[in-house]
């Protein structure tokens, strides 16, 4: 018998059966627990409770939060992804950061194509800190943001900071200005310089000119849709609209989510800040990330590998570094 059946066939007779502690309870009406049942609950004790705890977990589950590691005894991570709203992106950063290390990706209203996607960051903040809140009611929570996610992840800090939750780090993996949104001809020459330096790493390992031929047009096309989701002005696109449902609202949370950062001006934030660039030469890019100093003014840089791929640090072979730079800026601040 499953563990699902045995539990509704308990609950049938009005045997009430949960976890305290580590340990599983039971508790029945004279005469309704037989000696089967018995056995049952005492040789799957193991079974039952991680059942329980599982059910448990799901029904306290809040839509915004995406588990990728929920075991583990430091301080737990909520990460905001980038304008695609792709949760999944944390994934092999999670896995580098060990199993000890808590880690959920946030998804943003909108992604599931059920809800309504928010264009302003401020609202999409307080989704996120009513989930965050709901989920877990008290801190410390270490809240951090991924490319253009890093301005939603500044203004999340802001407001748990400001309900009386501790935040001992607010880091951000390769964050884009929200004012880069609004110049459209320094994104553009930031786009292109970073397909441009990923391009002629690619480019190196194909063995023949016709498959770098073929590389190069796929690149150019991607490149070009790219620059035009983020320059057109939400309603405006001339593009054929796709009639497959998942592409068409995702598409949509993209757009709206631009929308947001344009409109958003970020103000000063007290807590710590540790900003991870991909390399150096980020410093010097469209990127802009010195401009986060204006309300950030002691924030911390840390800076991946020369030949790290800049617009996939946080996925293999990349992650590793960039999971060895946060260990190092936690344990200086001694962040357990």
């Amino acid at each position: 018998m499953q563990i699902p059946e045995l539990l509704a066939d308990l609950a049938v007779k009005d045997i009430k059966v949960w976890v305290e502690g580590d340990r599983l309870r039971c508790n029945a009406p004279v005469g309704a627990l037989t000696a089967e049942s018995s056995d049952q609950l005492r040789d799957r004790k193991g079974e039952i409770i991680t059942f329980l705890n599982m059910a448990t977990a799901a029904a306290r589950q809040q839509p915004a939060i995406i588990p990728l590691q929920s075991r583990g005894t430091r301080t737990p991570i909520y990460a905001v992804p980038g304008h695609i709203g792709a949760p999944f992106s944390f994934s092999d950063l999670s896995k580098h950061l060990g199993g000890d290390q808590p880690f959920y990706a946030l998804q943003p209203s909108g992604f599931d194509g059920q809800s309504e996607p928010m264009d302003r960051v401020e609202d999409i903040a307080e989704y996120f800190a009513r989930q965050i809140v709901a989920y877990q009611p008290t801190g410390p929570y270490i809240i951090a943001g991924y490319c253009s996610g890093a301005a939603t992840a500044l203004e999340l800090a802001k407001i748990l900071r400001q309900r009386g939750a501790e935040i001992p780090c607010l880091p951000l993996f390769g964050p884009l200005h929200p004012t880069t949104y609004g110049e459209s001809p320094r994104l553009l020459y930031f786009l292109a310089k970073r397909s441009a330096d990923s391009f002629l790493r690619e480019i190196a390992k194909l063995p023949t000119f016709g498959a770098r031929l073929r590389y190069f047009g796929s690149r150019f096309r991607n490149l070009d849709q790219r620059v035009r989701a983020l320059v057109t002005p939400v309603g405006k696109s001339k593009e054929p609209v796709t009639t497959d449902p998942v592409l068409a609202s995702r598409a949509r949370l993209k757009s709206t989510a631009i929308t947001a950062l344009r409109r958003y001006v970020p103000t000063p934030y007290s807590g710590r800040v540790c900003i991870f660039l991909p390399n150096k030469a980020w410093m010097r890019s469209g990127a802009a990330p010195h401009r986060w100093l204006r309300v950030v003014p002691h924030a911390e840089f840390y800076f991946g590998p020369e030949d790290c791929n800049d617009t996939l640090m946080l996925e293999e072979p990349d992650a590793p570094a960039i999971a060895e730079l946060y260990r190092q800026a936690t344990q200086k601040a001694g962040i357990s």
